[in-house]
């Protein structure tokens, strides 16, 4: 009976997940069709490679999530495997205990010793025969229907486990489909920036285009502190805990804050945080507490979320590749708020960092513990 519920909840739990990896492929096709789309058009380098970031981004957990139910049929299948065995050998005491009746049968009825020793019917068959039934003793019949719902369990699980193998067999080509295109899609945007490394006036506009999205950044923080009624309660939090606030993440900081030229694309603009290298898929941690007050992509910095920590100090963190948090959440200091990830980044997986103080971009090294 554990068993039976272990496989049920397992079943469930496949079911629900195929159901979110179905809406996720649906999601990853239509983000694929407008990569294909930009291809054809001459849109800007930061706009095209925001599709592929999405589309990089949705791979990725596409992939994760196939990994995960891959392990919850793997698990059914070991339990399948588990009550199979279990009944082989319930089944095969009933098929010695029936046999031993059955000869009591031979020697009462010898007038069908014949079917029963040298018939080609499987014993559940033979038994099933109404003449059978009446002449076998009431303790007889139930052990022969004990043995027949064994035998069809025994044939529906039997079944079930080897259409869960064929499955698994599909799901481990589907994932290898799938890592070959998010290689085809990491070297697509590589190749777009080393196109941008080498022209003049491809990094030209891509440097508009980076300070067009800090732009854009600026005036939604201008727009959020203007919406929000200013509460003052004395020393703010970051104020007051200004150079013992905990780091992001772990990681190097490879771009200070400040005035930049990218050494590769030789795009200058102004950083207006820094950026720390890290591992793809760390946790990002909130810095303080606050109110998370946007949740989402934005043009440039890729999955990005943003903390309102009142008195218009706001913190920012860009390029995850996963949002763990939702807007209008209350949260505390130090609570997991996303993963590191390359969504927007034009250099490899990082932490793009800032915190504002009345919509201006602050130095956060002068926070940070």
């Amino acid at each position: 009976m554990k068993i039976l519920i272990i496989i049920f909840c397992l079943f469930t739990q496949i079911a629900e997940k195929q159901k979110e990896l179905d809406e996720l492929k649906t999601k990853l096709t239509a983000v694929r069709n407008d990569i294909q789309q930009l291809e054809k058009q001459k849109v800007g380098t930061l706009t095209h490679i925001e599709k592929i970031d999405e589309g990089i981004s949705l791979t990725i957990k596409y992939i994760d999530e196939l990994t995960s139910q891959e392990s919850k049929e793997k698990a059914s299948v070991h339990e399948l495997s588990k009550r199979l065995a279990r009944l082989e050998a319930k089944m095969k005491y009933r098929k010695d205990d029936l046999r031993e009746r059955l000869i009591r049968l031979y020697k009462w009825t010898p007038f069908y010793k014949l079917e029963i020793l040298f018939s080609s019917k499987s014993l559940p068959e033979i038994l099933s025969s109404s003449y059978y039934l009446q002449i076998l003793a009431k303790d007889d019949q139930k052990a022969f229907f004990e043995f027949k719902s064994d035998w069809q369990r025994y044939l529906t699980d039997k079944k079930m486990r080897e259409e869960l193998i064929i499955t698994l067999a599909e799901r481990k080509d589907e994932k290898e489909r799938e890592l070959n295109y998010l290689n085809e899609e990491r070297n697509k945007k590589k190749n777009i920036l080393n196109k941008v490394a080498k022209q003049a006036d491809e990094k030209k506009k891509l440097e508009k285009e980076l300070k067009s999205a800090q732009r854009k950044l600026e005036e939604l923080i201008v727009e959020l502190e203007r919406k929000r009624e200013k509460i003052k309660k004395g020393t703010n939090y970051l104020e007051n805990n200004k150079g013992t606030l905990p780091w992001p993440c772990r990681g190097k900081v490879i771009t200070n804050f400040g005035k930049i030229i990218h050494p590769k694309y030789n795009t200058k603009t102004k950083n207006n945080g820094i950026d720390i290298s890290a591992s793809y898929g760390d946790n990002v941690h909130a810095v303080a507490p606050g109110k998370v007050v946007y949740a989402d992509r934005f043009m440039g910095y890729g999955n990005l979320v943003l903390i309102d920590h009142l008195d218009g100090y706001y913190s920012l963190y860009g390029y995850l590749a996963e949002i763990l948090v939702d807007v209008n959440k209350e949260i505390i200091e130090g609570r997991i708020i996303g993963r590191i990830g390359e969504s927007g980044s034009l250099s490899g997986p990082m932490l793009h960092f800032e915190l504002r103080k009345d919509g201006k971009p602050v130095d956060p090294l002068a926070y940070l513990k």
